[in-house]
């Protein structure tokens, strides 16, 4: 074992189709909501404590948080290896079929293939301080993986 442990690649690669077929679409629609039409906060009175919550607030965080998300990911697709990035920006940012991403960057079938698994192992890894997408062959989180390595240090 090196110094990471052995990844379940057909998982993580199924992770991350995840997060750009289902997760990223829906971050980048909540993403653009307009800060400046937020209204003055409203407290609710939420359950027998008296507790309150700011709901515009709520708002205000999850819009900031869906941005950073959005923002990472386009940043670590700009950052791979030029093939990585083309299939990725091809395929999952501008929506474009495997065919007109194999078309646009020159690659065969088999060759294509093997490199968007690639480039998705390669996304997995630089997303892991925004996302965990990666699975372990243990079967848990790369995080799993570092919580259990610091309790037993």
């Amino acid at each position: 074992m090196g110094l990471f442990p052995e990844l379940d690649e057909k998982k993580t690669i199924d992770n991350v189709k995840n997060y750009f077929k289902k997760e990223f679409p829906r971050l980048k629609a909540r993403s653009h909501m307009n800060l400046t039409n937020i209204q003055s906060p409203s407290f609710d009175s939420v359950g027998p404590g008296g507790s309150f919550r700011n709901h515009q607030e709520d708002k205000i965080v999850q819009s900031i948080w869906t941005k950073e998300y959005v923002k990472a990911t386009y940043q670590i697709i700009e950052n791979c290896p030029r093939k990585y990035m083309l299939i990725l920006k091809h395929h999952y940012l501008y929506e474009e079929t495997n065919e007109q991403t194999m078309d646009k960057i020159g690659l065969e079938s088999t060759a294509y293939n093997d490199s968007k698994n690639k480039a998705l192992l390669y996304f997995a890894d630089a997303f892991i301080d925004f996302e965990d997408l990666q699975v372990l062959e243990t079967g848990e989180t790369a995080a799993d993986w570092r919580n259990s390595d610091e309790k037993r240090a």
